[in-house]
Parts: structure tokens; C-alpha cells; sequence
């Protein structure tokens, strides 16, 4: 069984280089296979999730080509509209790439998607989506499968999901007349998305309420460039702010961490940002919060509630998190504790802030309790093991040397 072996208590000095999105270029790959021609993406990261998009595009009968960051995609060649078990199952995001294949070719087969184990994620708002736009669903025990002309419509998601947005924007692109999503989506990555499909010809218009989306009926290939991350981001300030030091990430602005720039302000760490980058110093324990809820953007993202959750387990007091989006992210909690944390679930998860946490055996269960474990175990006295770490690298690109390069005692044994 793999492992990461950490020993904490190190502080961290230095510079961290941020990769492009996980949560933008995802998307963007599953637009890119309704394209009859080639796409060039830049700042694409070297994560797994990402080599699973090629596979899928691949064995679609597109081709792919990755140096330096730069993304080659030519999917003139597709000629598939089934995605197996076999891939789909190695992501939940692979669901994203149905509904550019449904407006393309008028046809999609979809198995049930795989991923990180977090409580309910249903497929059930794209599927509705994709009825509302006039495609023929049928729903099996493995999966479904869509076809039909797509025409526009006004659809109302009864939840601002981010996956089900953007598998209709992308659908819609193909649909004839006009499409308008309400409650929809309002993640930079969505926005992302948009900007994207509109290089590539669509003619998408995000308003302050809704989405609209005119059909244009083909897309054309093009050059983009992914936006930064700000999970990754988040992830090295909190675990800055958890074993002290003064760290500057690149390539990311104030801007672009939204409220997560702010929690840090409250909890008392000291930032300073420049034009493209953001550095933080800390050497201190932090300020508790009194509560905070995890919640579609602007909220907090739940993809950074563990490592939050992990942050405050050293805070000067008690501090409560909600979680609004994933029933089942709660897992790191047990491992937390593990390493002497004091957090129990009642209405949230209470989170009473101790001294110091000890080095301890935990298991990796899915990607961000997996980076919360191990900013935890940086800040933690002594040694730490994480078991099955492969879901980290799902969304962190140089995950270990990136902080080995600031100080961190970390290595991968595989």
C-alpha cells in the first residue's frame, strides 16, 4: 500500500508556483470533445484527473498531446459516443464530457460515474437538463443514455450545482434558439467554462441571476489559458498558517481567493498580496471562527472545508463549520482526531482548537480530506504516515515537491 511519510514541525519558507485549475480545466476537457477540430489548452495541470480526461478522449477516437503544461486536443477524429465503465469510473468528471457529445452528435451513453466518495452526488439535474433541451432519456440500473435534437429552454435548477451547469451550457451551445439556466452555477469555473466555449464560437452571456446561451449549432477550435487554482491556493496558506513561516504563492491574486482571503484575515494571519501573487506569514496560533458554512460560491467551497477543518483544530477557541453541498465530506474527521484534534458533528462540525496535534497512522479517503491530513501532519510533533495518498494527486500537481521546495519533511513512497 502506498503512503506519504511526513515529519511535522517544520516551519515553511519560500515560493510555490500555482498550477492551473483542476476545477476549470476538467470541464473545459469534457467541452473540448464537442469540438471538430483542435484545441490548444495552456496551464493545464499535471494531475491525475487530467490524464483520465485524455484517456477518455482517446478512447473516444480523439487524440491528445501534453508537454510543458500545454495541452494538444483533436477531436476532429471522434467517432464514439459511449463512455465505459472502465474510465468513467475513475472520475466523477467524467460526466462533463456528455453533454458536449450530446449536442455534437445528438447521442451520449453514460455508465455511473465514479470518483471521491463524499454522500449523495446524483446525476439526476444534468439528466432533467438534459430532457428540458428535448433529448430522449433513458435511465438504466448502469448508467443512461440521451438522444435527440436538441432545441433552447428555460430551466430552473432547483440547486446551483456545478456539474449540472455546465453539462447544459455546454449541450446548449448546440441546442437551436435560446437557452436560459436559472440558479445556476456562479463558480469562477463555470465562468471559465463560458469563456472558453465563447473563444470556440458560442455565444454565452452570464448574468447576475442566470445563464444564457444562444445555439450556434458548431464550435470551432481554439487557444485558452486555464485560470489559477484556488483549491491549491487555499490549501498551501492554510497549511502556512498551520506549521508557520512566510510563504508566497505565484500566479494567484486576492481577487481570485475570494473568501477564503478573508477567513484568513479573521483568523488573524498576516497577508500581503501583489499583483500576481499572495504571501502569507504566520507565527502564532490563530483566531477561532465562530462559524462559517460551506456553500455554493460566493460561499466558502466545500473543496477547502477539510483543510479549514484541519486549519482551526489549532485555533485559540471553538469554531463551527457547516457543511451545505456534500453530506458524506466528513471522513477526515475521525483521522483528524486521530492526530489528537478535538472535532465532533453535532449540527456541523464542532471544532475545539488544542495546543499542538502528534504525528499518527491516518488513511487518505478521498482528495481534499487527503490534503487536510497532510497540512495537519506538517504542523503535527513527530511522524505521520497517510495510507493511500493516489487521491491527492488527483488534484494537486507536484503535491510532494512543491512542499519539500518551501521546507516541508515529506516524501511518497509508492
Amino acid at each position: 500500500m502506498s503512503e506519504l511519510r511526513i515529519t511535522g514541525g517544520n516551519r515553511l519558507f519560500g515560493e510555490i508556483v500555482i498550477s492551473g485549475a483542476k476545477n476549470a480545466v476538467l470541464p473545459i476537457l469534457g467541452a473540448a470533445a464537442a469540438i471538430d477540430g483542435k484545441v490548444r489548452i495552456y496551464n493545464s495541470p499535471d494531475i491525475t484527473d487530467v490524464n483520465v480526461c485524455a484517456e477518455i478522449i482517446k478512447e473516444l477516437g480523439g487524440k491528445t498531446a501534453t508537454e510543458n503544461g500545454i495541452m494538444d486536443i483533436d477531436c476532429k477524429g471522434i467517432c464514439k459516443t459511449e463512455i465505459t465503465k472502465y474510465t468513467a469510473c475513475k472520475m466523477r468528471s467524467s460526466v462533463t464530457f456528455c453533454g458536449g457529445l450530446l449536442g455534437r452528435f445528438g447521442e451520449v451513453s453514460f455508465p455511473v460515474p465514479g470518483g471521491c466518495i463524499l454522500g449523495d452526488r446524483p446525476i439526476d439535474m444534468h439528466i432533467e437538463g438534459f430532457k428540458a433541451l428535448g433529448a430522449e432519456v433513458t435511465c438504466h440500473e448502469n448508467g443512461f443514455t440521451a438522444r435527440g435534437r436538441l432545441r433552447g429552454a428555460d430551466i430552473a435548477l432547483r440547486f446551483p450545482s456545478v456539474g449540472a451547469t455546465q453539462n447544459i451550457m455546454t449541450a446548449a451551445c448546440f441546442a437551436e434558439g435560446k437557452t436560459t439556466i436559472r440558479n445556476p452555477s456562479r463558480e469562477p469555473e463555470t465562468r471559465d467554462l463560458a469563456a472558453f466555449l465563447n473563444m470556440c464560437g458560442a455565444k454565452i452571456q452570464i448574468k447576475a441571476d442566470r445563464i444564457e446561451i444562444y445555439g450556434v449549432g458548431a464550435l470551432k477550435g481554439c487557444a485558452y489559458s486555464v485560470i489559477p487554482d484556488r483549491i491549491e491556493a487555499g490549501t498551501y496558506l492554510f497549511g502556512t498558517a498551520m506549521a508557520g513561516g512566510k510563504v508566497t504563492l505565484r500566479g494567484i491574486t486576492a481577487e481570485e481567493l475570494g473568501v477564503v482571503y478573508n477567513i484568513l484575515i479573521k483568523t488573524g494571519c498576516n497577508i500581503k498580496c501583489g499583483e500576481d501573487n499572495v504571501t502569507i506569514k504566520s507565527s502564532d496560533r490563530i483566531l477561532p471562527l465562530e462559524s462559517i458554512t460551506a456553500s455554493p460560491y460566493p460561499g466558502f467551497p466545500t473543496d477547502l472545508q477539510p483543510q479549514l477543518t484541519a486549519m482551526l483544530s489549532l485555533a485559540r477557541g471553538q469554531s463551527i463549520i457547516k457543511e451545505t453541498v456534500f453530506n458524506g465530506r466528513n471522513r477526515h474527521i475521525k483521522e483528524l482526531n486521530k492526530m489528537g484534534a478535538n472535532i465532533h458533528e453535532d449540527n456541523g462540525f464542532v471544532i475545539n482548537g488544542v495546543p499542538s496535534l502528534k504525528g499518527a497512522e491516518v488513511c487518505c479517503y478521498d482528495l481534499r480530506g487527503g490534503a487536510a491530513l497532510t497540512i495537519a501532519a506538517l504542523a503535527a510533533k513527530g511522524k505521520s504516515v497517510i495510507k493511500e495518498p493516489e487521491y491527492i494527486f488527483r488534484g494537486y500537481e507536484d503535491f510532494t515537491r512543491k512542499l519539500k521546495s518551501v521546507g516541508a519533511d515529506i516524501e511518497f513512497y509508492p
